[in-house]
């Protein structure tokens, strides 16, 4: 008696090889690759800082609506957590409006820029004082420094080197917070008196 054809199109007696070479690709696939935390942070960094170098020189180039949205993508890939790199990119924003002459929008970026710096040294104040208070738990007495004093280091020499170069990385930090800060607040200062003068000649013409 004769096996009647599939009707299927398949084989009525599939080949037992295929279904092993097929367990087989999918044994070998290869599988997600996953980062770490950091690792993804630091590559949506890298991201963000190739677009803020693309939106800068579309703005050494006038091109200034182009720039703004650079910017915003490069914000978009900026970690929501990174205060001073959000900072920075407001603050550019801020600057291609005050060239659009749109100061409404000027001052609303600038201000962001402004509030963005606010958190982070909030942040870092809280950092001090969790710092403070695990060094005065230990055996050793709780620092009284002032920004302005000289910090007496320690004696082992490679804690004295890293001392030294967590201070000057604060030193650094404390400075661009407060380059960054300068150019938002004189940006929104800009915009508002040019806000208030167009309002002004407005006032006058009707």
């Amino acid at each position: 008696m004769k096996t009647p054809p599939s009707t299927s199109g398949e084989p009525a007696h599939p080949d037992p090889r295929s279904r092993v070479e097929e367990e087989e690709e999918e044994l070998q696939a290869p599988s997600a690759i996953r980062f770490s935390p950091e690792e993804e942070a630091q590559a949506l960094l890298s991201q963000s800082h190739a677009e803020k170098s693309e939106a800068n020189d579309l703005f050494k180039s006038a091109q200034y609506s182009q720039a703004i949205s650079v910017y915003d993508r490069a914000l978009a890939s900026v970690p929501n957590y990174l205060e001073y790199e959000i900072a920075v990119l407001k603050s550019n924003i801020a600057a291609c409006h005050l060239k659009l002459l749109d100061w409404k929008a000027a001052i609303e970026e600038a201000t962001k820029s402004i509030e963005a710096l606010d958190r982070l040294e909030s942040l870092r104040a809280e950092d001090k004082q969790k710092n403070a208070r695990a060094e005065g738990s230990g055996d050793a007495r709780p620092s009284s420094r002032k920004d302005d004093e000289v910090v007496e280091l320690v004696d082992d020499e490679e804690d004295e080197g890293e001392a030294l170069k967590k201070i000057q990385e604060d030193d650094k930090r404390k400075e661009d917070i407060r380059r960054i800060r300068i150019k938002a607040l004189m940006r929104r200062a800009r915009a508002r008196s040019e806000q208030g003068g167009w309002g002004n000649l407005q006032g006058a013409l009707e």
